[in-house]
């Protein structure tokens, strides 16, 4: 099975992300947040560093097609907490579960982890919501009580998904599939639930992210 030597949770926290502290609850012995000071991004990095391989990451936080974003409240997104070539030395041999915007683009561009697990364009938030509506040809209409709902299906997916790796209940290989199979049931929950109008919408939503998951193995010679 994944037999890791260690797991670390690392948070990359500011007040976009504050609804991610549900990992904390859950994992607090394996849990570590770090913010935008300087000291605060070296402790993190050290902690990423001092891991041995095989150990399992899960980032959480902001990024792009090319790195994962450092915390900020101005929520401007222009610094990387590590771009492709910081990835592939931190990340080398483990595995990674990226919980960020893009993600499976960037996994794309790093080949130094054992297994990775990215994700697509992730609307979080009502900026998000509005930054997507005015670069796409598809609007989509949500509230702030549907995009907080949104938020809550995938965490609490991720959340089982990470218990049942921790447990070695199934294997990294496994995990797009295991999304899979709890974002169906959440997609058929939605679909059902006839008093909410806006539920083709919600739906639509879950469903992008599920098929947007991408997990990729970098095989070693």
């Amino acid at each position: 099975m994944n037999k890791y030597k260690s797991v670390l949770i690392i948070h990359a926290s500011d007040n976009s992300t504050l609804f991610l502290n549900k990992f904390q609850e859950e994992f607090e012995d394996i849990y570590s947040s770090f913010t935008s000071d300087e000291k605060s991004i070296s402790k993190a990095k050290t902690l990423i560093g001092n891991l041995e391989p095989k150990s399992l990451i899960v980032y959480l936080g902001h990024g792009s097609s090319y790195g994962l974003y450092l915390p900020d409240n101005t929520f401007e997104y222009k610094k990387y907490f590590l771009d492709a070539t910081w990835a592939n030395y931190y990340f080398d041999e483990h595995d990674i579960f990226l919980l960020s915007c893009k993600s499976s683009d960037f996994i794309k561009k790093i080949y130094k982890p054992n297994f990775s697990l990215g994700f697509g364009n992730i609307i979080s938030s009502k900026k998000e919501l509005d930054h997507h509506n005015k670069n796409s040809n598809l609007k989509k209409i949500l509230n702030d009580d549907e995009i907080n709902w949104f938020n809550e299906i995938y965490v609490e997916c991720s959340i089982k998904i990470i218990k049942l790796l921790i447990k070695e209940k199934i294997r990294f290989i496994d995990v797009q599939k295991y999304f899979r199979f709890y974002l169906n049931k959440e997609i058929n929950s939605i679909l059902l639930n006839k008093k909410n109008k806006n539920r083709i919408e919600l739906s639509r939503l879950v469903f992008e992210f599920r098929n947007q998951i991408l997990i990729k193995q970098n095989l070693r010679t």
